[in-house]
C-alpha cells in the first residue's frame, strides 16, 4: 500500500509538470503570434492595430523587453501619425468642410488628447448635430406630450423659435356599433339506451383466447410426454448396452487389444449414456413446466367464467344529441386619422380601439347559464383610444425622423463633391445617437483612408458620437 500510494505521488506531480509545460508552451506560442501580427502591421503603417497586438502580447509576457519596445515605437508612430491629422483638420475647418474636420478632430484627441483638439471636436458636433437634427415646434399638441418625452426623442429638438411647426391634427372619432348572431353547437344528454356490455364481450374474447392458448398447450405437452417417453428408452437401452460391454471387459483371458478396443467402447457409450440423459432431463423439464403452465390456465379459466357469469349482459348507456342555440356577438370601435405635418408635409395614420363580446340566454336543456353582454362603451373606449394615438403619435414622429436621416444619405449619393458628401453623411450619423448606417460608415472610413492611410482605425460611429 505504501509503495502504490508514492507512486500515485509521482503521478500527480508528473500531471502538474505535464500541464505547466503545456500552459507555458501555450502562453509563448500566443505571445509570438499577438508579436508576428504587431509586426505585419507595423510594417504595413498601421499603427493602431500594431499597438493592440503588441497591447496583446505584452498581456501574455509582461516582463519581455523587446514587446514593450516594441509596442513603445508603435505607440510612437501612432501619435505622430495622429499628430498629424490636427493640421488637416484646421485646414478643413477654415475651408467649412466640417464634417471632415469633425472626424479629423475626433481622430487626433482620441489618440492625443490635444486641447486644442478636442475643443474644436465639440464646436464642431454641436453645430452640426443642431443643423442635422429636425428643429420644430408643436402646435397645437392634441396629444398630450409633455416637454420630457418630447425632448427624450432621439433626432429632434423642440423650441419654441423653431422655424418648422409640427402640427398634429385628428379627425373626429367615430363610434361604431356592429352585431351579429351565429350559430353555436354543443352536445347534450338526450336520453338512453341498452347495448351489449362491452365488459362482457371483452371478457368472452379473453375466455376463448385462453382456451385456444390451452389447446395449444394440449398438443405441446402431447408431443413432449411422448419425447420423454422415447428418450427414456433410448436411456434405457444405451445403459444395457453399456453393462454389456463393462462385463466383457471382466473377462480374463482377453488380449490387450481386446481390452483396448472394450475400453473405447465403455468410453463412447457412457458419453451417449450422459447425452441420452441429459436430452431426458430437458424434455421432463419442458414437459413439466407447460404442465404448470396448462394447470394455470385452467385456473384462469374458472375465474373468468365466474366473472362472465356475474357481468350483466346489456348496459344502459347515453345518447348524446347536438343542441343548437344562438349566439349574440356585438363589436364596439371607436376609429379615427391621426395626422402629421411639418412644412405642409402630411402623414397619417388610422387609430383604433375595440371592444367585443359574445352573450347568449340560459338553456336549461344543456344546463348552460346565461351569458350576459358586457362590451365597452363609448366613453369607457375613449381612453384606451387617447393612449392608442399617442402611442401612434410618437411612431409617426419616429418615421418622420427615420426619413429626415435618410434624406441626407440620399442626398450624399448624389453628390460628386467628395468634401460636401462628407459632411451629409457626417450629418446623417449624427441625427441620432445609434450612429450613420454601415454603408455610410464604409463610405466615410474609406474616403479618410484614401487620404490619410490606416495608421490609425476610423470607427467612424465611435468618432461621431465621441464625447
Amino acid at each position: 500500500m505504501r509503495k502504490l500510494s508514492l507512486s500515485n505521488k509521482r503521478l500527480a506531480k508528473f500531471k502538474i509538470s505535464l500541464v505547466c509545460s503545456l500552459l507555458v508552451i501555450l502562453s509563448g506560442c500566443a505571445h509570438q503570434n499577438f508579436m508576428d501580427e504587431g509586426k505585419k502591421y507595423a510594417q504595413s503603417n498601421q499603427y493602431e492595430a500594431a499597438v493592440e497586438q503588441f497591447k496583446l502580447a505584452l498581456n501574455e509576457e509582461p516582463d519581455d523587453t523587446n514587446t514593450k519596445q516594441q509596442l513603445t515605437l508603435a505607440q510612437s508612430q501612432l501619435n505622430q501619425w495622429a499628430t498629424a491629422l490636427t493640421p488637416a483638420a484646421d485646414f478643413a475647418y477654415q475651408q467649412k468642410n466640417l464634417g471632415k474636420a469633425l472626424l479629423l478632430y475626433g481622430k487626433s484627441a482620441q489618440i492625443t488628447k490635444n486641447p486644442h483638439a478636442v475643443k474644436r471636436y465639440k464646436k464642431i458636433y454641436e453645430q452640426l448635430r443642431n443643423k442635422s437634427i429636425i428643429n420644430a415646434k408643436i402646435i397645437p399638441n392634441p396629444l398630450g406630450f409633455d416637454d420630457t418625452t418630447l425632448n427624450s426623442i432621439d433626432g429632434i429638438k423642440y423650441s419654441d423659435s423653431a422655424t418648422s411647426i409640427l402640427t398634429f391634427s385628428q379627425s373626429n372619432p367615430v363610434f361604431e356599433i356592429q352585431q351579429s348572431r351565429q350559430d353555436a353547437v354543443t352536445q347534450y344528454i338526450s336520453g338512453s339506451q341498452l347495448i351489449a356490455n362491452p365488459e362482457l364481450v371483452e371478457l368472452q374474447h379473453e375466455l376463448q383466447d385462453i382456451r385456444n392458448r390451452r389447446r395449444h398447450y394440449e398438443r405441446d405437452m402431447s408431443n413432449l410426454r411422448h419425447q420423454a417417453q422415447s428418450q427414456r428408452g433410448e436411456v434405457q437401452n444405451i445403459a444395457n448396452q453399456l453393462q454389456r460391454a463393462e462385463m466383457k471387459m471382466t473377462a480374463s483371458n482377453l488380449s490387450d487389444n481386446q481390452r483396448a478396443s472394450y475400453n473405447q467402447e465403455v468410453n463412447s457409450l457412457r458419453s451417449q449414456l450422459n447425452s441420452a440423459k441429459q436430452q431426458e432431463r430437458t424434455s421432463t423439464r419442458d414437459f413439466d413446466h407447460a404442465k404448470g403452465d396448462y394447470r394455470r390456465l385452467g385456473d384462469k379459466i374458472q375465474h373468468l367464467a365466474t366473472d362472465i357469469s356475474l357481468t350483466p349482459a346489456v348496459v344502459e348507456v347515453p345518447v348524446y344529441s347536438d343542441y343548437v342555440y344562438q349566439e349574440f356577438k356585438q363589436t364596439n370601435s371607436l376609429d379615427g386619422v391621426l395626422y402629421l405635418n411639418i412644412n405642409n408635409l402630411i402623414r397619417t395614420a388610422g387609430v383604433a380601439v375595440t371592444s367585443t363580446d359574445v352573450s347568449h340566454p340560459a338553456h336549461p336543456t344543456i344546463n348552460l347559464a346565461a351569458n350576459p353582454l358586457d362590451v365597452a362603451s363609448q366613453e369607457q373606449l375613449t381612453p384606451q383610444y387617447s393612449q392608442e394615438r399617442y402611442k401612434i403619435g410618437l411612431r409617426l414622429i419616429d418615421e418622420l425622423i427615420a426619413e429626415h436621416k435618410a434624406s441626407y444619405l440620399y442626398q450624399a449619393q448624389d453628390s460628386s463633391n467628395l468634401e460636401h458628401k462628407m459632411t451629409l453623411l457626417v450629418q446623417h450619423g449624427l441625427l441620432t445617437h445609434d450612429g450613420a448606417s454601415s454603408n455610410a460608415a464604409n463610405m466615410l472610413n474609406q474616403m479618410l483612408v484614401n487620404e490619410f492611410g490606416q495608421g490609425g482605425i476610423f470607427n467612424i460611429n465611435h468618432l461621431l458620437h465621441l464625447y
